[in-house]
């Protein structure tokens, strides 16, 4: 069964270290994913490329898997933050992101004999 994914793209916003960035980053996904319908989460540092030439515009990644809908585990999560179960640092609004929601589409293809 494949899962659907969701994929936000950002970078530290100005002021803030990418160390610190890092840091906060691994424990707001850990908290994320405690919501209900998430399988996982992976973050990635990302290098954009545009016909192979470098062009730096977000420096990280965070793929999370759920299953059901995007307002499930969403409705979820700012009930979380409206409660103060998550608290988000005060330079969140700052952070430069572009999210992604994605469903499967077919099947999920491996390499043939493997």
């Amino acid at each position: 069964m494949a899962h659907n994914l969701y994929l936000v793209f950002s970078k530290p916003p100005a002021g803030v270290t990418s160390d610190e960035f890092h840091r906060w980053y691994a424990a707001h996904a850990q908290e994320n994913i405690e919501s209900p319908r998430f399988v996982s989460a992976q973050r990635y540092t990302v290098r954009r490329l545009i016909a192979g030439v470098e062009e730096p515009e977000h420096e990280h990644l965070a793929a999370y898997e759920y299953d059901g809908t995007y307002e499930e585990w969403r409705d979820h999560l700012s009930g979380r933050l409206q409660s103060g179960d998550v608290v988000l640092p005060q330079w969140f609004r700052e952070i430069p992101f572009e999210s992604f929601d994605c469903d499967p589409v077919g099947d999920r293809l491996s390499p043939q004999g493997r």
